[in-house]
């Protein structure tokens, strides 16, 4: 394992294991409430406003804030990918006008106000939020499918495959796959570290969850103004947040990154070191 990959498995890990594990661990910690931003009987991290234990509330508020950011992501990308690729496959150009000009409506649409206004409209309720991020993310997906799509449906090897019509969609959908896999892969990590930052503001914000959750940002928001006397209330859930937003994106970009490019990369820096 290159030293570039320890670095993102360290940054992603403990979000993670805090997100699926975190419930289980917290159940040692105490129940009743302390004293507001003081120290805490459990762990060195101090107590919040509320009085709860700061590391016991980021083991309990992590796997909702993940669990919805996944499940955003797929269902946008579920959306967009079907609607990209049948853009791209269409020979017919009037299809792939009345397939992207809507896309290009949402794109011009200011995502934030589009989820401020689901969040409004349905006091709050997590799910129209999590459509709101998720109707945000569809166009953009959208239009880089159709992209990475129509460089591999018009490509000359896909002509080749059509000329001998042999197992048309069996071949057809091998190649697509092969070719489209990588990108398509890149392109999901950008798209749940979007669905991160939205998920995070529109919590911030006082949009989603209760302001008397756990979750991450929820925790953020609600300490803020107690940085300089409790710092970790604040620091420990932020920084869970953009462990996980980094650790996520720079993973994809070593595993999914053109090898071509990442041998020119490899042979730069040895040559710089000799």
């Amino acid at each position: 394992m290159t030293a570039r990959r320890w670095v993102c498995s360290l940054l992603l890990a403990p979000p993670l294991v805090i997100a699926l594990c975190g419930p289980v661990l917290a159940g040692a910690a105490p129940q009743e409430r302390q004293s507001p931003f003081g120290p805490s009987t459990w762990s060195p991290f101090g107590t919040d406003r509320l009085g709860r234990d700061v590391l016991a509330a980021a083991l309990n508020g992590g796997r909702t804030f993940l669990l919805v950011a996944v499940l955003t992501v797929l269902g946008a990308y579920a959306v967009g990918f079907v609607i990209g690729m049948a853009a791209a496959a269409t020979p017919r150009v009037w299809l792939d006008e009345a397939l992207m000009r809507p896309i290009d409506v949402l794109l011009c649409l200011p995502s934030l106000l589009v989820i401020m206004v689901a969040a409004l409209r349905t006091e709050g309720s997590a799910v129209a939020i999590s459509c709101a991020i998720g109707l945000a993310l569809v166009a953009p997906i959208a239009r880089f499918v159709r992209m990475a799509a129509r460089r591999v449906t018009r490509s000359p090897v896909m002509d080749a495959l059509r000329m001998q019509g042999e197992s048309r969609v069996h071949r057809y959908g091998g190649y697509a796959v092969r070719e489209m896999a990588r990108p398509i892969a890149a392109d999901a990590a950008v798209r749940f570290t979007a669905a991160v930052y939205f998920l995070a503001s529109a919590n911030f914000l006082g949009l989603g969850f209760d302001t008397t959750s756990t979750d991450w940002a929820v925790s953020v928001a609600a300490n803020k103004d107690a940085l300089t006397i409790a710092p970790w209330s604040v620091l420990l859930p932020a920084g869970l947040i953009v462990m996980l937003a980094v650790g996520v994106n720079l993973l994809a970009d070593d595993l999914l990154g053109d090898p071509r490019a990442m041998a020119v990369r490899d042979a730069r820096r040895a040559s710089r070191r000799g």
